[in-house]
Order: C-alpha cells, then structure tokens, then sequence
C-alpha cells in the first residue's frame, strides 16, 4: 500500500463512529475497532453529577462560615482563657467604694436650684439625647461581677459603690454594648457610647429627679487586677462604662461627665370633668 492511499484510508473513517481505532493492513482494507461509543445519557448524568456536587460544596462552605461568625463570639466567652483574659467587669475584690452621703449641701450651691418639669415619671432611666437612648436605671444588688451581670439584663447597672446620682463624688454606669440573644433586650444599650463628644448631655433621671451631666471625657482601658471603680471625686460626676471594641471584652470604654443641672420631675397633670 502506498502512502497515498494509506492517507485515503485514514480519511475514510465513518464520521459518525466516535472513539475508533484504525488498523491497516498492507493491501488490505482497513478494519475498524470501535474502541468506547459515546453515551450521551452517561454523559449528561456525568455533568449533573459535577454541577450538583460543585453547588453542594458552595453551600455547605457558605453555611459553614455563618455558622463559625454566630459561634465564634460564644466560644470567645466560654472557652477557657490563659491570664491574658479580661472579665466582663473589673474584678469586684479589686473596686475601691468610698461611701458618701447623697447630695452633699456644699455641693448644691454650685448648680441653679431645684427646678420643676411637666412629664410622665417613667421611672429611674438614663437618657443620652445625641445617641437616642433610654434606658431603663437598675441597682445592682452588690459590686459582685455575677450581681452586676444579672442587672445588664434589665437595663443598666448602678453601682452601689455609694454615690448616687447627683451626690458628690462619682456615680458609676455600666451597660452591655453588645451581646448575645440571651443577654437580654438592652444588650445593645451603648452599642453607639464611642460616638458621644465633649459638651454632649445625658440625663439621669433617679427617685423623681433630672440630674443632667455634661460629657467631659473619652477614654478607653485595659482592665488589670488593678482596675478600680473611682468613688471619691470633688465634684459629682458619672462615669459610663461599656465593653469595648464591639463584641470583645478586652477593653472597656469609660465616658465621664459633671452635673450641670437638676430639675424636680412631676408627673403630668390630669383633668377630670363632671356632667
């Protein structure tokens, strides 16, 4: 067989043969071995296969990663930390409570009188006008990390380290800045505490009374053993603390302010009519 007419034998392969192999024998007429068919049907499973499995794995990582962002915050908090972790709160056998009387007289002659305003009495509340809080004021039974804690859950905590609001000295605050579902509906109460500037006004109504400060100073602290609730201050002034950044414990960002004015609350009057 020539060259020749070994190509004419090659090109005379069944284009519609798929997959064939060409045996030629000198002077003799090719014989084809089919070799595998194609099955479109195998195929087309084949594909659906690879399409559904690829597709299977996106979704299974996709549901992966939102699981691990939901739980990676918990296992921050209950898994067991080295001595580089920070509580929630400062140490409760580490705060410093001075205890004073309420409202020392000297104290009053520095801010106008006694006042009185119309407004229904919603109870003892803190109320941040720039950042639109309102939230609920609630005694914590004691300076006790687990007492404190149970009072997040129903508002923010204050302490009793002696000083109430308007008394001279320093009335601390603290409240969750965030936090998980079972924190409670005020886990979020100072989410936006960062965003407060100098001059700014919160209002701290207590036993029908408005005592007003004026945000003076923002700092942001690593609690140590050493940590301490400052109590004795020559002025009356509130401290708001919250954990800092958002959804860590490993800072805590304290806000202070001083009373600049306190107003009389009383309820809004009622009428009554007679026919």
């Amino acid at each position: 067989m020539t060259t020749h007419e070994h190509e004419t034998d090659i090109h005379m392969i069944p284009p519609n043969v798929p997959f064939i192999t060409a045996r030629v024998f000198a002077g003799q007429n090719p014989e084809w071995d089919l070799v595998a068919p194609i099955d479109d049907s195998q195929t087309n499973q084949a594909r659906k296969l690879f399409i559904t499995t690829f597709v299977s794995s996106i979704l299974i990582l996709a549901g992966v990663s939102l699981l691990a962002a939901m739980v990676f915050p918990v296992l921050v908090e209950l898994a067991p930390f080295g001595e580089d972790y920070q509580p929630m709160l400062p140490i409760a056998e580490a705060r410093e409570a001075t205890f004073l009387s309420f409202a020392a007289d000297p104290a009053k002659e520095l801010y106008p009188p006694l006042g009185v305003i119309d407004g229904e009495l919603g109870g003892d509340a803190i109320r941040i006008p720039a950042l639109d809080i309102n939230v609920p004021l609630v005694m914590s039974a004691s300076l006790n990390d687990d007492d404190v804690l149970e009072t997040l859950n129903t508002g923010a905590a204050l302490y009793p380290n002696g000083v109430l609001p308007g008394g001279l000295g320093n009335t601390f605050i603290s409240a969750h800045s965030t936090g998980e579902p079972w924190k409670g509906k005020f886990r979020f109460a100072f989410l936006r505490i960062n965003e407060l500037q100098l001059g700014n006004l919160m209002h701290i109504d207590y036993r029908g009374s408005r005592y007003t400060y004026r945000m003076t100073n923002k700092d942001v602290v690593t609690p140590t053993p050493e940590f301490r609730v400052i109590s004795n201050r020559p002025v009356p002034t509130v401290t708001l603390m919250a954990c800092w950044p958002l959804w860590t414990t490993s800072k805590r960002m304290l806000i202070t302010a001083e009373l600049t004015n306190v107003t009389k609350l009383t309820p809004e009057p009622t009428f009554t009519t007679s026919i």
